[in-house]
């Protein structure tokens, strides 16, 4: 007689470290930190500008309202990857914010700043925020089933 077993895979995941001082000419380098991280995965290069984006826009937050030391504080980024999803955790020392509260742009109110939370939501699948120990943003991207890769 035999015996039919089933296995189920665990989902390995690829997990990187980054920090960054809280000083405004290193935002740009932190996010190209990130993006060189999850550049090495099969997302399609929209969804990648996508997710470039949104982290800028999470970065550019926790310098801006999250370090209330200045460049005594550090911005730091968790990154984790898998064949089909993206994310990564923006932390900061801010004591945070509501999110909802976080007004929508209108096209006759459209300001420099104040469209972060907006641009995060509309570019990534889910953004999650959490306050403990200072300010988390979590960005996902799921990768996207396409005809092509059936």
């Amino acid at each position: 007689m035999s015996k039919h077993c089933s296995c189920q895979m665990e989902t390995l995941w690829e997990i990187a470290h980054i920090s960054a001082v809280s000083d405004p000419q290193c935002v740009s380098g932190l996010r190209h930190e990130i993006m060189e991280f999850f550049n090495a995965s099969a997302f399609p290069q929209p969804d990648l500008a996508d997710l470039e984006t949104a982290i800028g826009e999470a970065c550019t937050n926790a310098l801006k309202h999250g370090s209330p030391r200045g460049d005594l504080d550090e911005v730091r980024a968790k990154c984790m990857k898998n064949r089909h999803t993206l994310i990564v955790e923006i932390s900061d020392n801010g004591c945070g914010f509501d999110p909802e509260r976080a007004p929508a742009p209108t096209p006759d109110k459209l300001l420099e700043g104040g469209m972060g939370v907006f641009l995060m939501k509309a570019l990534t699948d889910t953004v999650e925020f959490e306050f403990r120990h200072g300010t988390t943003v979590r960005l996902v991207k799921h990768l996207r089933e396409t005809p092509e890769s059936n």
